[in-house]
This record gives C-alpha cells, sequence and structure tokens, in this order.
C-alpha cells in the first residue's frame, strides 16, 4: 500500500511529542536527532523538512509550551467559582503544573546557548498569560479584593520578574531558598495588587496542599 503522507502541522506535532516524550527520560543532552526521528517512526530527512536543527525543535516547543500555560491558565479561569484571589492562585498553579511537566525543556533553555531562547518563552508568557490573570484581577478590583489603577502592566512586570528570578537555575537556590523567594513574591504581589495582607500566600498554600482555597484548612497552613 502507498505510504500516506500526513498534513504538516500533525507530523510536526508528532516529532515535538516523540521529542518531549525522549527528553522526559533521558534529558536533553543525550537525546540526537536519530533518536527522535525513531521515536517518531520517520526518516532523519523527514525530521529536517519540519524542524531546520535541534534549536529550532526547542523553540517551537518552547513556544508550544506558553501556549500550552495559556489554555491551562484560561481554563481554570473560566471554570472557577472561587473569589478572584483565589483564582488568581489557581490560576498561577495551572501554570507551574504545565511549567513542571516541561522540565527537561527548561533545564535545556538553561543551556548558556539558549540563552535567547529562554527570553524569547519568557516574553511570550508575559504576552499571552499576562492578560488573562489582568482579566482576575480587573474582576477582583470591582469585588474588593484588589485595588490596582493597571491591572495589566501590574501583572506582566510580577511575570517577567518571577520568570528571572525564580525560574532561572543560574541563581542556583536550594530548595528552601527558593521557596523564601516564591513567598516573598506573594507578599509583593499581594501589596502591588493591594490585596488583603495573607490572602494570595494562603490560598496558594491551600492548593499546594490539595485544600480549598480559602477553607478552614486553608486558615490553618499558614498560621
Amino acid at each position: 500500500m502507498p505510504r500516506t503522507s500526513k498534513p504538516a502541522d500533525v507530523r510536526s506535532a508528532e516529532i515535538l511529542n516523540a521529542a518531549a516524550g525522549l527528553f522526559r527520560q533521558h534529558g536533553v543532552g543525550a537525546v540526537s536527532i536519530d533518536q527522535i526521528a525513531r521515536e517518531a517512526g520517520i526518516a532523519k530527512g523527514t525530521f529536517y523538512l519540519h524542524f531546520q536543527s535541534m534549536r529550532d525543535l526547542l523553540a517551537r516547543m518552547a513556544e508550544a509550551t506558553v501556549t500550552a500555560m495559556a489554555e491551562n491558565v484560561e481554563r481554570v479561569i473560566a471554570t472557577s467559582e472561587s473569589s478572584p484571589y483565589e483564582t488568581l492562585v489557581l490560576a498561577l498553579a495551572a501554570l507551574k503544573a504545565v511549567e513542571a511537566d516541561h522540565a527537561p525543556l527548561a533545564q535545556a533553555l538553561d543551556h548558556p546557548d539558549n540563552v535567547d531562547l529562554q527570553e524569547r518563552a519568557n516574553v511570550a508568557l508575559v504576552l499571552k498569560v499576562g492578560p488573562l490573570l489582568a482579566s482576575v484581577i480587573e474582576r477582583g478590583c470591582k469585588t474588593g479584593d484588589f485595588a490596582v489603577e493597571d491591572p495589566l502592566s501590574t501583572i506582566q512586570f510580577i511575570l517577567a520578574g518571577q520568570a528571572f528570578l525564580l525560574g532561572n537555575p543560574r541563581f542556583g537556590w536550594s530548595q528552601d531558598e527558593h521557596g523564601v523567594r516564591l513567598m516573598a513574591t506573594l507578599r509583593l504581589t499581594e501589596r502591588a495588587l493591594g490585596a488583603r495582607p495573607g490572602s494570595l500566600v494562603s490560598a496558594f498554600l491551600a492548593v499546594l496542599a490539595g485544600a480549598a482555597p480559602g477553607s478552614a484548612e486553608a486558615g490553618s497552613l499558614q498560621s
């Protein structure tokens, strides 16, 4: 039977999925284009019909990851029945869930040769996710949960800052040091958004512990 040719976007997605699976198993540095081609069930030449190089594949994967983050955040916001500040924390947790699932990619972007790719991914994150979070903040300004003059610019500034400080392994933070800076970021965010002191911290800790934000259990986690 003649071989069926797949649409370019379908084939590209299959190659990206094959690469992602190998990266999770072995790490980006240990995976070759030959391995990706075998995993995707294609010839090596077919790889080059869709991607110029491994670097090009990483760039496209970073774009796809940011898109997945935005879609995850949008889905959480659309389905949340919680208060604005609780919804904001749930959206940030959804963002981090996608990020954790793509940890090997983050490690690859941390390589000195890929600094520009990391910056492009962070810019895309701020531009795509910022407006989604700003919509929650705007709603919170109407309910009294937040009080900020420019929700979009404020949250974009926060996203850019945390992406660099918390998402850059070159700082070499220990787990405890990272946690301290995460809590500091949440407290700074509370002040920037005019939120009630402790509201974002308690809601975030509740999400981490699997409790419903705003519940009695959540309040006990902060104390």
